[in-house]
């Protein structure tokens, strides 16, 4: 096969870098690199022909079979979604997709189907791939991923090991690839690092050049440009391997997210003013208001820092440890039989906060008691409730320790909570009518609207920001402002919080009795668990 002499990563021009040099069975190979992304390519420009070969070949040595390093790849797969792609690793009521590449006999797939995933393989050594189908039980399509009849978009997970430098194209590679990715779908892959230590100090002596069966070399800098002449958004790169931890490069790029709704499908016109909280109001006098209701006005949240006294927080945790579930209560109104609770979320000065960033009193109805991340995918909170509520509506976030970032911290994004006024009436019309019903329906619709909301963020270059914390500071949200749970890259570290919901007195009539505590803050009466104390209860307004 003839060279390239055009990159085909960015379009510069292939010079030498090694000249002609022996290699195995008595021939001879060069390298030829290009003068701008440094993409370097075998001359002649040809990878070793694997697919008539007997299965023998591959097998011939099975001691030699590394199953730790299937370990620690399936490690840093799982790794890299938590930051690129965290809703393909959340747990849920659906089936995660998994296609490897260059499968060989399917010795990967055997390992992510242990851990849950359905899995495809594709490789063109058919005797290979036949061999797994029968021995393995793994599915193995045998064939190029760039001529594949698998179907397109169809997989959360695409790997690709030891793969892309037997190519014929990278770029064409890369582009296959990500044409069976789902939208916001993640691929991994690994190639020897032709930047590496090793392979500069020996030159023609480095052994990944001297075997007789790779076209293409590359390094993080060219292989992040041909994923992104290839389409992909979000990239990271990382190094392991060899004396100085630099010669296998692992590389993840996410497929960017696709949008299958508009605005339209999902939104309609804001309420008039007078239905709205005063701050939600189009016409406001912000000379009239304080710091904290105009960053709330513009912002949507509100971070107090160091807010709650450390003698509420210990009382609630000392309750909380009695209760081993890392959920916590599996219950929404906890705070009618613990009081420390009430103490603590009904605290007189965040008691008044609320009520001027709402503009009426609140009524504390929900906790969540949870030591480890929702997971939760972005959401807003103002579709989950009824018409009538109409942005009434708050929520905190408590701190009670330091928030780490590994701990899969709670994320939003400021200014969202100016977006068109989205319905619960309309999502569900994206939503699978069996489960409309459902408790759980919010799940469901996350998988068609984080696509949604992914693109928009990018569309107009919003901020995420993580909500890192120390014990005593509260994040106060807008019912309107998105948000999400990221998932924890360090599954077992703790991210001590309380979570509570707060829905105006007013917007109440609808639900039931309230009472007032100690403190002058409100809660809302479940029914199931008593009637209401005559000496505590609140009458809407």
């Amino acid at each position: 096969m003839d060279i390239e002499r055009t990159c085909p990563s960015c379009g510069g021009t292939f010079k030498p870098v090694y000249e002609p040099f022996e290699i195995p069975l008595g021939q001879t190979a060069g390298i030829n690199a290009c003068d701008d992304c440094g993409l370097a390519q075998r001359v002649p420009g040809m990878a070793f022909d694997f697919t008539g070969l007997d299965a023998e070949q591959f097998l011939d040595n099975w001691r030699a079979l590394e199953l730790d390093g299937l370990q620690y790849k399936y490690e840093r797969l799982e790794e890299a979604a938590r930051d690129l792609a965290p809703w393909i690793v959340k747990t849920g009521p659906w089936d995660r997709h998994l296609l490897d590449v260059g499968s060989g006999p399917g010795y990967f797939l055997f390992h992510a189907r242990a851990h849950g995933w359905k899995v495809q393989g594709v490789d063109p050594w058919k005797a290979i791939a036949a061999w797994g189908e029968r021995h393995l039980k793994a599915p193995i399509e045998a064939a190029r991923i760039e001529v594949s009849e698998l179907p397109d978009h169809a997989y959360e997970a695409v790997t690709a090991l030891d793969v892309i430098s037997f190519s014929e194209d990278p770029v064409e590679f890369l582009k296959a690839c990500r044409r069976k990715l789902k939208p916001g779908g993640l691929l991994m892959l690994s190639t020897p690092n032709f930047g590496s230590a090793a392979r500069i100090e020996r030159g023609p002596e480095w052994p990944m050049l001297g075997a007789n069966v790779r076209r293409w070399f590359l390094s993080p800098e060219n292989l992040e440009r041909a994923a992104k002449a290839a389409g992909f958004g979000a990239l990271r790169s990382q190094l392991a391997g060899g004396e100085n931890d630099d010669e296998e490069l692992l590389f993840f790029a996410q497929n960017p997210f696709k949008a299958a709704i508009r605005w339209d499908d999902i939104a309609e016109e804001a309420p008039s003013d007078n239905m709205l909280p005063p701050l939600d109001r189009k016409e406001v006098d912000e000379g009239l208001l304080d710091t904290d209701q105009k960053h709330w006005r513009e912002n949507g949240y509100l971070i107090l820092r160091n807010f709650i006294p450390n003698d509420l927080i210990d009382a609630y945790c000392r309750v909380r440890e009695t209760v081993s579930a890392p959920g916590g209560w599996d219950d929404e109104t906890p705070y009618m039989a613990v009081p420390e609770i009430r103490d603590l979320c009904l605290y007189k000065p965040l008691v008044d906060k609320l009520t001027s960033l709402i503009g009426e009193e609140m009524v504390m109805n929900l906790n969540l008691t949870g030591w480890k991340t929702t997971q939760r995918d972005w959401h807003q909170d103002d579709y989950l409730n009824p018409d009538e509520v109409r942005g009434r509506y708050v929520a905190c976030w408590f701190a009670l320790d330091t928030i780490t970032p590994d701990s899969g911290p709670f994320q939003f994004v400021p200014g969202t909570h100016k977006w068109p006024h989205i319905k619960k009436s309309k999502i569900l019309n994206f939503v699978p009518e069996a489960v409309r019903q459902m408790r759980t329906w919010p799940i469901h619709s996350e998988r068609v609207l984080t696509p949604f909301f992914e693109e928009a963020i990018a569309r107009e270059n919003l901020e995420k920001i993580d909500f890192t914390a120390e014990k005593g500071d509260v994040l106060i949200w807008h019912a309107r402002l998105l948000h999400r749970g990221t998932v924890a890259k360090n599954p077992d570290r703790l991210r001590k919080a309380i979570i509570t919901h707060y829905t105006a007195l007013d917007a109440m009539k609808h639900y039931g009795a309230v009472e007032r505590w100690d403190t002058g803050g409100l809660y809302y009466v479940e029914p199931s668990k008593r009637a209401a104390d005559p000496a505590r209860l609140v009458e809407p307004v």
